[in-house]
């Protein structure tokens, strides 16, 4: 099995699987950042705020919850 998917079996394990299926949400804001990064990209204003809309979406739904 690859570490990135034992990393990710292994910390489901220690938290609850709703809540790191909401962490799950704030891959496209570090996709983003990474291939920035690493790989040099370049994006239009419309990426980096559509991903920062799912954030604040998924803060506002975690904390509706409790």
């Amino acid at each position: 099995m690859a570490p990135g998917l034992r990393a990710w079996y292994r910390g489901t394990a220690l938290t609850a699987v709703p809540r790191a299926s909401q962490l799950q949400l704030a891959q496209p804001l570090l996709t983003l950042v990474w291939s920035a990064l690493l790989l040099g990209e370049h994006f239009t204003a419309a990426a980096p705020w559509t991903a920062v809309a799912v954030l604040v979406c998924t803060a506002v739904t975690q904390r509706s919850r409790s």
